[in-house]
């Protein structure tokens, strides 16, 4: 990624406004960098800079004629050394020895400005695990540290990535524009060590943390196809369940589980990211009660192997689950409910059955889930999120279908126990974090997806009971996701489209 040569005459808009002085450093001066601010200049300099820029080209482009495809990039990447023969004739790789290219410790000085020195790394990997690493626990905190604190001081190139991807999923937009230099650097930057031929867990982990950041900013169709690449790149690994041949097996359990992580992370986003789309088809195979389910949050961090660390669903006590495995089984539930709700035979008895017995399933994991998130202090909306989706896209599609089982599934609906808990968060939230609210700033992006299944189902039951308790509840759910707008531009989004299905309905 090329950086200007000119440094900038005037302070950033930041530096500016805080009054502090600003070294001007590009692309990102010192200050905004520490802080994980947004840094802009002004923009008559940005022009200047682009006229000289210009002129310059005109110049030189006057006298001598380059081609595109003999130009000189700023950063010549290693050469691609990725066997072919790994996806044009499987049966002849599985005889023979055939290595990946490993990670190298090169990469664009571009990269290495924008996430600093060791410091900076610490500092950047504190936030992620203080924020981020809560509701998506898929890099090892231990493994990570290790790395990063080597004697020789370098970075390897998916380290690098995979730092940079960490302290983009963290960035608060405010009201800035999320297709940051940042971010445009990471898919930069994770398309030179593609066209390099690399393949390791951290440029994986990196991929997901991307897309997660543009699901969670609805920059689309880039989130469709990062997520989808994820998928295809987890497979390359072989990390997903059932792979015939991994190319590399687990140093150690905490290696293994945090492949087996990373592929439920995989799974997470195909499912949730299903939602919204019908007409796309699952992208990852269907966990099963005998998949293997991560292992406790607290031990895998501390890399203390617990007992059965290996366990699947159905040997395990839910009471005794940690929350990423929890969250991984609301997956699963989820999974099926999607396919419940779409089902040709919906309505007929076995089909009211078996959405009673996914009623019961996500009902009891509600609980079990509230109980871990009341032991470990955190905030059991977020943790909650995957059961409340599953839930209310179950009982909305069948009190919206008007089934033999409508008025059931409309007197239980999960939305209104929802709402009561919004309209109670929002009393709450007195403390700011200008100027998002704490608890927003940590919120999952898949929060802004349950807010608006929640602000659908209230919208029909508005238009149905025409009650002023009615009316007030779509009303908290649109005020909701404003307040979320200000940490995922999802819910920005999704308020134009219940606005847009509130006008339809209307008509």
């Amino acid at each position: 990624m090329s950086l200007s040569t000119h440094q900038p005459s005037l302070a950033c808009e930041t530096c500016k406004s805080r009054k502090r002085k600003c070294d001007k450093a590009l692309p990102k001066c010192s200050l905004c960098t520490s802080k994980g601010l947004c840094c802009k200049y002004p923009a008559t300099e940005s022009r200047t800079r682009h006229d000289r820029s210009l002129a310059s080209s005109q110049s030189t482009s006057s006298s001598i004629a380059v081609s595109p495809c003999n130009a000189t990039l700023p950063f010549n990447p290693p050469p691609n050394n990725f066997p072919p023969v790994f996806y044009l004739d499987w049966n002849v790789l599985q005889q023979c020895q055939v290595e990946l290219p490993k990670p190298t410790f090169s990469f664009p000085s571009s990269i290495s400005k924008l996430i600093g020195n060791r410091e900076n790394w610490e500092i950047i990997a504190a936030a992620h695990f203080a924020t981020t690493h809560t509701w998506m626990p898929i890099i090892s905190k231990k493994s990570f540290y290790e790395h990063i604190n080597v004697l020789s001081g370098q970075l390897r190139s998916d380290y690098a990535l995979l730092i940079l991807a960490m302290d983009l999923i963290c960035w608060v937009p405010e009201n800035d524009d999320p297709k940051t230099p940042a971010y445009l650097a990471a898919k930069s930057f994770y398309l030179d060590l593609e066209i390099q031929g690399l393949v390791s867990l951290q440029i994986l982990q990196a991929g997901l943390l991307i897309a997660l950041f543009e699901f969670g900013h609805a920059i689309f169709p880039s989130a469709a196809v990062s997520m989808e690449a994820c998928v295809r790149y987890g497979c390359t690994l072989g990390i997903n369940w059932g792979a015939k041949s991994p190319p590399k097996k687990p140093f150690s359990w905490i290696d293994s589980d945090e492949q087996n992580r990373v592929w439920w992370a995989v799974v997470i986003l195909d499912c949730v990211s299903r939602i919204g789309c019908q007409p796309r088809p699952f992208l990852t195979e269907d966990p099963t009660p005998e998949t293997p389910i991560p292992s406790d949050d607290s031990a895998w961090d501390e890399g203390v192997m617990p007992p059965k660390c290996f366990g699947v669903l159905h040997t395990q006590n839910p009471k005794k689950l940690g929350r990423y495995a929890l969250k991984a089984e609301a997956t699963r539930l989820l999974g099926q409910v999607i396919k419940h709700v779409e089902a040709a035979a919906f309505g007929d008895s076995f089909h009211d059955e078996e959405g009673l017995l996914l009623d019961r399933a996500l009902q009891a994991l509600v609980t079990v889930t509230e109980f871990e998130g009341q032991i470990h202090s955190l905030d059991v909306m977020n943790q909650t999120s995957m059961c409340s989706i599953a839930l209310t896209i179950l009982h909305e599609g069948h009190a919206s279908k008007k089934s033999g089982m409508s008025e059931y599934f409309d007197r239980i609906h999960h939305t209104q126990n929802l709402t009561k808990l919004v309209i109670k968060s929002s009393e709450e939230m007195t403390d700011f974090e200008t100027p998002v609210k704490a608890c927003v700033r940590a919120a999952s992006p898949f929060m802004a997806t349950l807010l608006y299944q929640m602000g659908a189902a209230n919208l029909r039951r508005c238009l149905e009971m025409k009650t002023n308790e009615s009316v007030e509840d779509f009303a908290v759910i649109k005020t909701a996701l404003k307040v979320f707008d200000g940490r995922w531009r999802a819910s920005g989004a999704y308020l134009k489209i219940l606005e847009a299905r509130e006008v339809i309905s209307v008509q």
